[in-house]
């Protein structure tokens, strides 16, 4: 495949190269003739980076810490609790 492939490569068509088929930036890069430097950008531009979080998400997280600035020091216990689990 060439570069100019690479160009119009569709989200879902990048996901499922680097989620379902686990393929790393740099197979990808070589298979589209690509640097790994333009497969990482375009991930990033497409939102494909583990751990990224989108508008939506980061506004429910900003919410959700307002709303925990309120509660009680006993749920706030629970709460870190809970966060201490998925660190």
């Amino acid at each position: 495949m060439t570069s100019s492939n690479f160009s119009l490569i569709s989200r879902q068509e990048l996901m499922d190269l680097c989620w379902n088929q686990g393929l790393s930036d740099v197979q990808i890069a070589q298979m589209y003739n690509v640097t790994v430097n333009q497969v990482h950008e375009k991930r990033r531009r497409m939102n494909l980076i583990h751990g990224q979080v989108t508008a939506e998400q980061l506004q429910r997280i900003v919410s959700m810490t307002e709303r925990i600035k309120g509660l009680p020091l006993e749920a706030i216990t629970e709460i870190e609790a809970i966060v201490n689990r998925y660190q």
